[in-house]
């Protein structure tokens, strides 16, 4: 049986942040941000094969958040800047259960590197999205998934609705 600690979801009480998270809707995130999360969630939750018969596809869900016309696009971007990270690391990137209605509210430490890498570049940040890669990373190389996070942003620069 897999140990609890091999497990990519993290490990503290549903809905209340752990040391080093905090809640989705105080962590400064804008509309984009918020729903690229949900949608990064959920491929991380197939990649890893944990994903639920009832969970929502996430074709769909990335269509709702981003509409039809760029929908497909965007998924394109958040998928290829997800498994840029994901190979990047050594460790087990550790993310909120994306169907859990209660832990699915807080932002774990990696979750909150990630969207502030994408948060900084957007506004083009370089500098700032460099340190939180970095971490990611862990000290690593990052050029790989700081043009991952070029080419995101640039699909919906800060201040746009993707819809």
């Amino acid at each position: 049986m897999p140990d609890a600690n091999d497990s990519p979801y993290r490990n503290n009480l549903c809905g209340h942040p752990g040391p080093r998270e905090e809640l989705v809707e105080t962590a400064g995130l804008d509309r984009f941000e918020r729903a690229a999360l949900e949608v990064i969630r959920l491929i991380l939750s197939e990649v890893a094969g944990h994903r639920p018969r009832y969970a929502p596809d996430t074709t769909q869900l990335a269509q709702a958040r981003f509409g039809w016309q760029r929908g497909g696009a965007i998924l394109a971007g958040l998928t290829a800047f997800a498994q840029t990270m994901s190979l990047s690391r050594r460790d087990t990137f550790h993310y909120s259960n994306p169907y859990c209605p209660g832990c699915c509210q807080v932002l774990t430490q990696g979750e909150g590197h990630l969207l502030r890498l994408l948060h900084h570049m957007r506004r083009g940040q370089r500098g700032r999205a460099m340190a939180h890669a970095l971490i990611l990373c862990e000290a690593r190389p990052v050029a790989a998934l700081l043009d991952a996070a070029s080419d995101l942003a640039s699909l919906v620069p800060p201040g746009t609705d993707p819809q």
